[in-house]
């Protein structure tokens, strides 16, 4: 069975600016999911953009522009399938356009890790589809 990872965000982002966290994946597999929630109080004021090295993976940007999701008291569940190597950088970034409060995200990344036989196994299934074909 492949492996999987659970990355867990926690982002504060003061009044009027952005705040970063970043975590490297600690395995090879796809994005598969990422759930999001805004407290109540973000009013739609808190946007959050995912890059996986430096590239805007979630939301998918649109043409010419880079905007993130923002929502109030609510979860939100993504499925991006997006390719990650071991030691990628992932990063949740936020942007607070609260002019008098600080607010903080969560986030939840999860990694399906890639199921890869060992050269061992393989040779064996090659063998029993060669015997099957005689």
């Amino acid at each position: 069975m492949a492996e999987s990872a659970e990355l867990s965000y926690l982002v504060t982002t003061p009044s009027l600016s952005t705040n970063t966290q970043t975590i490297n994946s600690p395995i090879d597999g796809i994005i598969n999911r990422i759930t999001i929630s805004w407290p109540s109080g973000c009013n739609f004021l808190v946007e959050v953009v995912f890059n996986h090295k430096r590239v805007q993976f979630v939301p998918t940007p649109s043409i010419g522009a880079q905007y993130g999701v923002a929502l109030n008291n609510f979860t939100e569940t993504v499925n991006p399938n997006w390719p990650v190597t071991k030691n990628d950088t992932l990063e949740m970034v936020c942007v607070n356009h609260d002019g008098g409060n600080e607010h903080t995200v969560s986030a939840v990344l999860h990694i399906m890790g890639y199921e890869i036989p060992f050269e061992g196994e393989r040779a064996k299934k090659e063998e029993t589809s060669c015997r099957r074909r005689t």
